[in-house]
């Protein structure tokens, strides 16, 4: 293993080989010579030499842009570190930077004070296994856009969001593949994390620990404990298990299986027609719905004595 300490501006480039099965880590510098922004310049990075396979890269205490460079789909990183010191934009308004990686860390801040973080980071990670964990990220650079935008198409993949705003698949026209999406959060529980999964997304588990959600396709299952989630489009979801939060169902997709044993399920919100297959209320858990537009078809099932009111809208 090299490892190497950022020494600040490089002003020469002295090449540093790499042997087969060896790895570095690698800070971004950005600097040099006319090539500022260019992902794949040697004198950007520190120690200098181009980024390779299963090098560790760090984007921390800079506020240099990667503006070019941008297709790096053939390179398989062990790790991918952008911290909450790092200010710089990754990505344009039509690109992403491709790039595989096995670990990915957004956010993360180790120093005393506060950091504003990035106001756009870009990533497409391919078809590699990532685990992905966002920490926090910077106010939008684009308006009315996500901070942090993510593309990847890996059925085993986990994105984990603890704090900040992040769109995965979130642009019309856009795709992705994952097996688990987390939502928790810092210190507010209901406000820390905006994660918005678009009509793209092919998801097995969402678990809502926290957050605000919006879902916008189809998924296997959805574990709701707490915060907020929002389902939009037309994305069937085959269990639901409402555990403790607040779930406004809004998507014309079937729910083949409600379980509301805590929190609310609140159907109001939308006068598109849906269906619930099979519904389970228990104590604590809340029910609103019109019976005009939403199709329950068994009869509601419970562990406990159910009461059932209506409501003036």
């Amino acid at each position: 293993m090299k490892t190497k300490v950022f020494i600040g501006i490089l002003l020469t480039c002295l090449m540093v080989s790499q042997a087969s099965g060896e790895y570095a880590n690698k800070v971004w510098v950005g600097t040099a010579d006319g090539n500022e922004g260019e992902f794949g310049y040697p004198a950007n990075w520190d120690p200098c030499g181009v980024v390779d396979d299963n090098d560790s890269v760090y984007f921390l205490n800079s506020s240099q842009n990667v503006t070019s460079g941008f297709d790096q789909n053939s390179i398989n990183l062990s790790g991918l570190y952008i911290e909450n010191s790092y200010t710089g934009y990754i990505g344009d308004s039509d690109e992403y930077l491709d790039i595989n990686a096995t670990t990915v860390e957004i956010g993360q801040y180790y120093g005393t004070g506060t950091t504003s973080g990035s106001g756009r980071i870009k990533l497409d990670l391919g078809t590699a296994q990532s685990t992905i964990i966002v920490y926090n990220s910077g106010t939008s650079y684009d308006s009315g856009l996500p901070a942090i935008r993510l593309l990847t198409n890996h059925a085993s993949t986990t994105l984990e969001v603890r704090k900040g705003s992040v769109g995965l698949a979130y642009q019309t026209g856009e795709t992705s593949t994952l097996g688990k999406v987390i939502t928790s959060y810092v210190s507010q529980i209901g406000n820390d994390a905006d994660v918005f999964i678009g009509s793209g997304v092919t998801l097995i588990t969402l678990d809502l620990k926290g957050g605000q959600t919006y879902l916008g396709c189809a998924a296997t299952t959805v574990n709701a404990y707490a915060g907020w989630l929002t389902t939009t489009g037309s994305g069937a979801i085959t269990t639901v298990n409402a555990k403790g939060t607040t779930i406004y169902s809004n998507s014309t997709g079937t729910i083949t299986t409600l379980n509301i044993t805590g929190g609310i399920a609140d159907f109001l919100r939308a006068a598109a027609a849906r269906t619930v297959t099979t519904l389970k209320l228990d104590a604590t858990g809340t029910l609103k719905y019109d019976p005009g537009v939403v199709t329950i078809t068994n009869n509601i099932d419970s562990d406990n004595p159910v009461v059932l009111m209506a409501a003036k809208p």
